[in-house]
């Protein structure tokens, strides 16, 4: 028989047994299209290289504290000393990032810039689709007026204009010149409006060692080592150590510092689906194998007309090849959905902003995957259909049931699939525990009815010392709208994703005293901060109208600033200042508040300060509105009366602090979802085979089931027969299941939260869980076996 003769015979075979090939068609499409993508996003943030020329030599640098190993930034007389001094890097470059105003172009809008040198762009082998990049002649203030677009800016808010070129865009009132705009590929942050020359102010930024604004970005030379480099910069950054900079250094690899957050857990997902893929592969073997057997007599036909065994091994994999094509294609339809769902556990930055792409590497890899699964479930019924030879099942012509064999095979395959089922099960269980406890877990503060609107005041436009008097008109008339029951500002709020932080010296101290001391996050605030956000006084007074620029200078703590600092103390009357210079006065501590999660809701409060805002104003606030309104139709009210107050000044960012929350929710949400979507998928694969094989089983066993109940077995006997069969494979299953599930779930350490690896809960549910899914697939042809009369089941085998 020809290759054209096999397809056409498997084709005909799996026409006719409809429900057995969609049951295997869907149950490789939904293994093959989850496997598909996650591993084409594990090889696309992972393993790929970032798309800059030799991406291996990119490294991240920071000035740090030697004693905590804890990133600074760069400030910029490092970035020079650097460039200059240390051998080992080929290139130094630094960008900072600043928010600005955009007018001229309808209502005045924020945009986020990045003041980059002139090399950084070209280091990353960034050329413009229009214009040119600056060059270092435009790192001097006031020749620093030029502007390249993002792409999604110049698409968006510039209509893809093409003679954008020359034209002058009005930022904070001054105007700057588009001299180029950047190709839509270029994603080194997404959030980026507008680059423009580095040329900090020589009185500010370009003088002080302690102002860390810079993200640093260098190339090591070839051969140097990240190490070797790093020892370079540690020796030139002791220059930095009695100008407040601090004496150490750190460097690290760009690609590693992108997916350091997600790489635990797209290999977890990766370790994961490979379970259910393998899941899949056992089920698809069972089925297959049963297949097989109910054809034993067409192969032993077959190999007595003297069909070779290539001949009867092709056929099996023909069917499979087939089965694996169908099962493919609709798989890979899977994982292009699929991939844009995994979107959120990707940092932007290593993403297509234009969504999944059928790319040829995830079109080869779907097939490989599909070729894959289905020849492995297709090798045991094709090496057994290649030990037939024709004698046996023919000596049986008056149509005697051939017993079949490969039994103890299809067991064992159970046993695998319910072990590899538990392990995702229990991978799910502890992520839905987390996200539990996460939903539980004290905030410190009342979200609900808050809307957040952040502001900048440009300090060119407004004196320190108008900054104080111009937010508090702003909060006056915001306090004023229908349905607002308090307005507080702050330079920052819980989960907005900045904080100021700084060492705390007690009375009498040095600024030395403050090196490798673990600093404070502190805040300024206004009067009604506290009551916005409904965060509880524990101790002594609130920040006041008492509290102008010219009082005596005060402070609120959290508790856990109590804890670390005064914890057999009596805490208010305590004075203490931030080490952020030397003319920083010291405060007293006149309140004590309760703990927030600044950070994020897995994160441990940390010591925090609040200072009133007359005293420590800042240019950028966020105002923090608690009303009754809708967050649309308040956000409307806050743009009319800031515009009224200072106009051409745009909200930054609004945000109501339930989505705040829920976005810091967001990606274990997502891991945990899709833990548990592949969980459920491998349990269900399980049921199935588990519930295949018994049928099976008691099908075989027909006979012998008539004779016990001919003898006096009762059915409740008779069921227990079937059912201990059936428990006995899961236990086994559940067994081995658990150990490997011990085994792995340490390495969710770092992604649970409140929750035990080896949770007693999930480790219990889990397996019991299992174990009723195992008891419903044995009950079932169990029932259907025990209801076919006695004296039919003793017919059915003479």
């Amino acid at each position: 028989m020809s290759l054209g003769q096999d397809l056409r015979f498997a084709l005909r075979l799996l026409r006719r047994e409809r429900l057995l090939t969609l049951v295997i068609v869907a149950t490789l499409a939904l293994a093959i299209g989850a496997s598909t993508s996650v591993f084409s996003v594990v090889y696309e943030v992972l393993l790929r290289p970032l798309p800059y020329p030799a991406p291996e030599q990119l490294v991240r640098l920071y000035q740090a504290s030697p004693e905590q190993d804890r990133g600074w930034g760069l400030s910029y007389p490092a970035l020079t000393a650097w460039r200059a001094r240390v051998h080992g890097l080929g290139a130094v470059e630094g960008m900072g990032f600043q928010d600005m105003t955009l007018t001229g172009e309808g209502p005045a809008a924020p945009v986020r810039t990045a003041r980059a040198t002139a090399g950084l762009l070209p280091q990353l082998g960034v050329r413009p689709v229009l214009g040119q990049l600056w060059g270092a002649e435009a790192e001097v203030p006031g020749r620093d007026r030029v502007v390249l677009l993002s792409h999604a800016m110049w698409r968006t808010q510039l209509g893809s204009d093409p003679r954008v070129l020359g034209r002058t865009l009005t930022l904070d009132g001054v105007p700057h010149t588009v001299v180029g705009v950047l190709p839509a590929d270029f994603r080194f942050d997404p959030a980026i409006d507008l680059w423009k020359p580095l040329a900090p102010e020589p009185a500010t930024e370009a003088v002080d060692a302690g102002h860390h604004f810079l993200r640093g970005l260098g190339r090591l030379r070839p051969g140097v080592s990240a190490q070797a480099a790093r020892a370079e910069m540690e020796q030139v950054a002791k220059d930095f150590v009695r100008e407040g900079g601090p004496p150490g250094a750190r460097v690290e690899p760009l690609h590693g510092l992108l997916v350091k957050g997600v790489r635990t857990q797209l290999w977890l997902l990766a370790g994961v689906v490979a379970f259910v893929l393998l899941v899949a592969c056992a089920n698809v073997a069972n089925l297959l194998l049963a297949r097989a057997t109910a054809r034993e007599r067409e192969v032993a036909v077959r190999a007595a007309l003297g069909a070779g065994r290539w001949q009867l091994v092709r056929q099996f994999l023909v069917e499979g090849l087939l089965l694996a094509f169908a099962g493919g294609g609709l798989g890979l339809l899977l994982a292009a959905w699929g991939r844009e769902l995994l979107r959120v556990l990707v940092p932007p930055e290593l993403v297509s902003p234009e969504g999944p792409q059928l790319s040829s590497h995830l079109l080869l890899l779907t097939a490989a995957l599909s070729l894959l699964t289905c020849l492995l479930a297709a090798l045991v019924p094709a090496l057994r259909a290649a030990r037939a030879d024709g004698r046996g099942t023919l000596g049986d012509l008056r149509g005697a049931r051939s017993t079949g064999g490969g039994g103890g095979l299809r067991a064992a395959l159970v046993v695998v699939q319910v072990s590899l089922a538990l392990v995702p099960l229990v991978g799910a269980g502890l992520m839905l525990r987390t996200l539990q406890r996460l939903d539980a877990a004290p905030l410190g503060f009342e979200p609900q009815g808050v809307v957040l609107a952040e502001l900048r005041l440009d300090p060119e436009r407004f004196a320190t010392e108008r900054l104080a008097p111009l937010y508090e008109e702003l909060r006056a008339h915001v306090q004023g709208l229908p349905g607002v029951r308090a307005v507080g500002l702050a330079s920052t709020v819980p989960l907005w994703g900045r904080n100021g932080f700084s060492p705390i010296l007690r009375p009498g101290e040095p600024m030395e005293a403050a090196k490798g001391r673990e600093p404070v996050n502190f805040r300024a605030v206004d009067g009604d901060y506290l009551e916005a956000l409904r965060i509880p006084l524990r101790e002594g007074r609130r920040l006041g109208a008492q509290d102008g620029a010219g009082s005596p200078p005060v402070m609120l703590v959290n508790e856990a600033f109590v804890r670390r600092y005064f914890p057999h103390e009596r805490v208010l009357g305590q004075q203490a200042r931030l080490a952020l210079d030397d003319e920083s006065p010291l405060r007293e501590i006149v309140g004590v508040v309760g703990d927030v999660r600044h950070e994020g809701l897995a994160e441990a409060p940390v010591p925090e300060v609040y200072m009133p805002l007359s005293q420590f104003a800042m240019p950028r606030m966020v105002l923090a509105v608690r009303s009754d309104v809708e967050p649309a139709a308040l956000t409307a009210m806050l743009r009319a009366q800031v515009q009224g107050v200072v106009p051409d000044l745009p909200l930054l960012k609004v945000r109501s602090m339930p989505e705040l929350v829920d976005a810091n929710l967001e990606r274990t949400r997502a891991l945990g979802a899709l833990f548990t979507a592949l969980a459920v998928l491998g349990l269900l694969l399980a049921a199935v085979g588990l519930y295949g094989v018994l049928a099976y089983s008691v099908t075989q066993r027909t006979r012998e089931l008539g004779i016990r109940a001919a003898l006096g077995a009762r059915q409740e006997q008779l069921l227990g027969l079937v059912l201990r069969q059936g428990l006995g494979l899961a236990g086994l299953g559940v067994g081995v299941g658990l150990l490997v599930a011990g085994l792995l779930a340490r390495t969710l350490g770092g992604l649970v939260y409140g929750v035990p690896v080896l949770d007693p809960v999930t480790f219990g549910g889990v397996p019991a869980l299992l174990l009723g899914v195992a008891l419903l697939a044995s009950w079932v042809p169990a029932r259907r076996a025990l209801r076919v009369p006695p004296h039919e089941a003793l017919r059915s085998e003479t």
